[in-house]
């Protein structure tokens, strides 16, 4: 029994006409069909692969994740900040007469 279809990496030619394949084809010599699909790069780990790692990293160091409790202080007090920041450029704004956009 022959082989009558085989997968195999090449690369497109700047010509748009060619290809170089990376291995040799064992099909017999005549007409093909090919299918060309623009292959992912490979040059290394996903995203998602780089903050698994990173998250068992900081696992091994003892670092827990935040509680809920420790993330809504935590998000109370940056909008805290952020009011303090508007409160500043109103009191700045008030002193010079004119209307000034804090953004």
């Amino acid at each position: 029994m022959s082989i009558s279809a085989i997968t195999v990496e090449a690369t497109l030619a700047s010509d748009g006409m060619s290809l170089q394949l990376e291995r040799k084809v064992t099909l017999p010599p005549g007409r093909v069909t090919v299918t060309v699909h623009a292959a992912t790069a490979k040059s290394g780990p996903t995203m998602l692969a780089v903050l698994d790692q990173i998250h068992r990293a900081q696992q091994q160091r003892g670092r827990r994740p935040m509680t809920e409790a420790e993330m809504a202080a935590e998000i109370a007090r940056m909008r805290a900040e952020d009011d303090e920041y508007e409160a500043r450029w109103r009191s700045i704004s008030s002193h010079t007469g004119e209307k000034m956009d804090p953004f």
